[in-house]
């Protein structure tokens, strides 16, 4: 790598620079001195040329080794496609496989304990009915003889059974779970069964002498099914079932179906286990649905535009006779998402709206822009594919912080199929008035194209997602919320932090190609976009946004043609979960001013 001047700077600036993903300093002071070390024009700092990738290359190695992020330290735990949680001594999840992720969601740091006990009411007895989230089914899994097992793990094994695996039968799963001990990590991995292979069918038939007949009753009565369930499908009487049942009950060695079931289940749960990979039966196929990144992955699809995946949320309108929906198109921030909160979807819900959002190009599921065009306009046809795709003509466009820029373009190139912009907690161009100091560090890097050079811009933005997936994301939410009592407030809403980390996933999760290109499309004047708005818009801004100064905000709304500003107070910058109804009064206001 080439540099410019003595070599010393760029070797401290790297040092301090990787001090942050240690945990020595607040997300805000790092973007600061980030732009303090990679400032081009200044002497005494370092100016990185065309050879910049290859250090990329190694900041990437050291900010996972540093990191103390769990993947970084026990990558080599939970590679592979099984389902892996790792336990430490205090019984704490740190980390887990992708497959686990996908199954249980992000539980890091969940401590296992032992189910409380609780007096059976009927109101708990009908909350018992309802769906648990990934956490409580990963505690359940976890609980009884497993916990019991992790413990006895960690209390001393015998030097003979010190790196081998135990099996354990699960209460929760009816199988057997896997436990090995890593001493020089001390923790205990544990690995659950996968779905059944067809090796399982194999193994009934051939080592218990059951007839292919036989098989297929005992597996359709380990789904649970009756007699009389079990002879309507397959086209049998129920006294055939029946001596069949009996025939498999002498055969297993039991004398009920709950043991026979059993059998099948632990025949199932060590085969997983077993080491060998088997093929998968169909329903074990992986599920096209499932986006680890969300918060809530049922509102989630897959479509394709001219070969590419693109990712976006439905919340579909309520059904409310012949009347047609009115839809809303959401644009996204930068490190956050589409989705919703429960308290927007009920508001949306009882307006009359629908929500689309698309994850723009790189983030989520979406793929990338292709080679010939570029970030803007892939995002805006990604966006117009989706309104075509649910025949939509004509959408109310909501343009959420970073999304204002994509949601104004969206109007000017498609008027005909706008009928009204609200632009929520939006971003400007600082170009708007040079004077006004930006209140948050991360707005000066993605909205102003005079900071650093394309070089250190991308540096800058590198790190920035590097130090949000190895660790640094609940430090910067904390952060970024610190001068917002607001927004402060917020973070201790579950659903609310929950959908914020799962919008940090949204941008991180296939590294660092959405965060770049979508701040590169917006680094630009494009402030000369407001004056030509010709629709009903309003703009809502928090008195005490910590990231965008609420006097530019005032600035660029009395540039748009009749735009309504209205400023909350004592309010930041997550109104669209703190303020649905807010947000919903304003989209209902601009769909019916254009009737």
């Amino acid at each position: 790598m080439t540099i410019v001047g003595d070599p010393a700077p760029l070797n401290k600036a790297v040092e301090a620079i990787y001090s942050y993903f240690k945990g020595d300093q607040e997300f805000t002071e790092f973007m600061k001195d980030l732009e303090d070390f990679l400032s081009v024009g200044e002497a005494r700092h370092p100016v990185f040329t065309g050879e910049i990738g290859k250090h990329f290359d190694i900041a990437a190695e050291l900010a996972q080794v540093m990191a103390p992020a769990p993947e970084a330290r026990y990558r080599a735990l939970v590679e592979g496609p099984a389902l892996r949680i790792v336990v430490d001594r205090a019984l704490r999840v740190v980390a887990l496989s992708q497959p686990a992720r996908a199954e249980f969601g992000s539980a890091d740091g969940l401590v296992l304990a032992p189910p409380r006990r609780a007096p059976r009411t009927a109101s708990s007895a009908a909350q018992a009915t309802k769906p648990s989230t990934g956490a409580d089914r990963l505690q359940a899994s976890l609980g009884g003889a497993v916990l019991a097992g992790i413990a006895a793990l960690f209390d001393g094994p015998d030097e003979e059974a010190r790196g081998q695996r135990s099996f354990v039968r699960s209460d929760c799963l009816n199988g057997f779970v896997s436990l090995l001990h890593d001493a020089g990590l001390d923790v205990v991995v544990v690995t659950l069964p996968a779905a059944a292979s067809r090796s399982v069918p194999a193994v009934l038939s051939e080592s218990l002498g059951l007839s292919p007949s036989e098989v297929e009753v005992l597996e359709l009565m380990a789904q649970g099914k009756s007699n009389v369930e079990i002879s309507k499908e397959r086209a049998r009487s129920v006294d055939t079932v029946k001596s069949q049942t009996q025939a498999i009950f002498r055969k297993l060695g039991v004398a009920s179906r709950l043991e026979a079931v059993q059998v099948v289940n632990d025949l199932i749960s060590l085969a997983t286990l077993s080491g060998s990979a088997g093929d998968p039966v169909p329903r074990a196929a992986p599920d096209p649905r499932r986006f680890p990144f969300a918060h809530d992955a049922s509102a989630w699809r897959l479509t394709e535009r001219e070969g590419r995946r693109i990712s976006h949320v439905h919340y579909p309108p309520p059904r409310n006779g012949d009347a047609p929906p009115r839809t809303v198109l959401m644009f996204h921030g930068l490190l956050q998402g589409p989705e919703a909160t429960s308290r927007f979807r009920t508001e949306l819900g009882r307006a009359g709206f629908e929500l689309i959002g698309a994850s723009k190009p790189g983030y989520g599921a979406t793929d990338r822009q292709p080679a010939s065009s570029s970030f803007m306009r892939t995002s805006l046809e990604d966006a117009r594919h989706l309104c075509d795709l649910y025949r939509r003509d004509r959408v109310v466009v909501l343009g959420h912080l970073f999304g204002a820029h994509a949601a104004i373009e969206f109007c000017l190139a498609h008027p005909d199929r706008v009928s009204g912009l609200v632009l929520c907690s939006a971003y400007f161009p600082l170009q708007i008035a040079d004077h006004l100091v930006p209140v948050g560090p991360m707005q000066k890097l993605a909205m102003s194209s005079g900071i650093a050079s394309a070089a250190a811009h991308q540096f800058i933005t590198l790190s920035a997602v590097a130090y949000l997936r190895y660790g640094g994301a609940h430090r910067y939410l904390s952060a970024v919320a610190e001068h917002s009592t607001a927004d402060a407030e917020a973070l201790r809403d579950s659903e609310i932090y929950a959908l914020l980390r799962a919008g940090l996933r949204h941008v991180t999760g296939n590294g660092s190609s959405a965060f770049l290109s979508d701040t590169s499309s917006s680094n630009t004047d494009w402030s000369g976009l407001l004056s030509r708005l010709a629709l009903p818009v309003t703009v809502l801004h928090g008195e005490t946004d910590p990231a965008v100064n609420v006097r530019l905000a005032r600035l660029a709304a009395a540039r748009i043609p009749g735009a309504r500003y209205e400023e909350l107070a004592g309010l930041g910058q997550n109104l669209l979960h703190t303020e649905p109804h807010r947000i919903t009064a304003a989209l209902d206001e601009v769909s019916k001013a254009c009737r």
